[in-house]
């Protein structure tokens, strides 16, 4: 798989120059090809993927190696939605650094592939671990939307730009909820299935409850018109920091029933 990464990573570098010098210049074909470079580095990224399931014989979600990669082409895969769908170009000068330094991390991480331990051998573990980083992606394109709202705002934009930003940041949130809700359903039987219970007094679950109460709360407020700007992109970007230290610092920190 590491050389599909490192093809993925020059190809989302590109990507990245390129739009940038898009919004610099204003150039539509520097634009387009910017565009193009993300969707061959996904392409290979997916090859890459493709890859480690063939060599293991599972979905790439049993180590901090694999979900790692896995994040990282659900990142740029939502990216890429919004650009096709939006014709948005701004979110991925945020969303892609992301992507490219979850790829890096794990390269310092690397790890044989091997077969799934008894414990993982069910569809409940691939449904919740999808559905987790289908819910991970979309917080980060909320996180990107809400900063770049947050610096637009700061210079004093137009409100009608404003406001597309909220309306990305708001509707990432809205199918993250969704896909975080279903991620910890399916962890709640697959916890059932291998311990005898739906839940567990240990990190992980804790924090992963944490981020699913905080990203609630964000939907409520998009309700309250007093926190539909400033405020609510802030609690966006401090949520994104809570995903971070729940997937990694959890991890990393402390000892959990999700380090394998």
């Amino acid at each position: 798989m590491k050389p599909f990464l490192i093809a993925a990573i020059a190809l989302y570098a590109l990507s990245l120059i390129t739009v940038l010098i898009h919004h610099a210049s204003k150039s539509k074909p520097v634009g387009g090809a910017s565009k193009w470079l993300l969707v061959a580095g996904l392409l290979v990224h997916t090859g890459g993927l493709l890859e480690r399931i063939w060599s293991t014989g599972h979905a790439p979600m049993a180590s901090m190696y694999e979900t790692l990669v896995f994040f990282s082409w659900t990142t740029v895969l939502v990216s890429v939605i919004v650009i096709f769908r939006y014709d948005e170009r701004e979110t991925e000068i945020v969303t892609v650094p992301v992507s490219i330094l979850a790829i890096l991390f794990a390269l310092a991480n690397e790890k044989p592939g091997g077969p799934l331990t008894l414990i993982l051998r069910t569809r409940w573990f691939e449904t919740h671990v999808t559905a987790s980083f289908a819910a991970y992606a979309l917080f980060t394109l909320a996180f990107s939307a809400a900063a770049i709202y947050l610096w637009k705002k700061w210079r004093r934009t137009e409100e009608e730009e404003l406001k597309k930003f909220q309306d990305i940041a708001s509707r990432s949130i809205l199918w993250g909820f969704c896909f975080f809700s279903a991620s910890m359903f399916a962890g709640a039987v697959w916890a059932y299935l291998a311990w005898g219970t739906y839940w567990l007094w240990e990190p992980k679950v804790i924090w992963s409850f944490i981020v699913w109460f905080f990203y609630a709360g964000a939907m409520h407020a998009w309700y309250v018109r007093e926190w539909r700007g400033t405020g609510l992109a802030i609690a966006t970007v401090l949520g994104f920091i809570v995903v971070l230290f729940t997937y990694l610092g959890v991890s990393l920190l402390m000892k959990s029933s999700h380090n394998f």
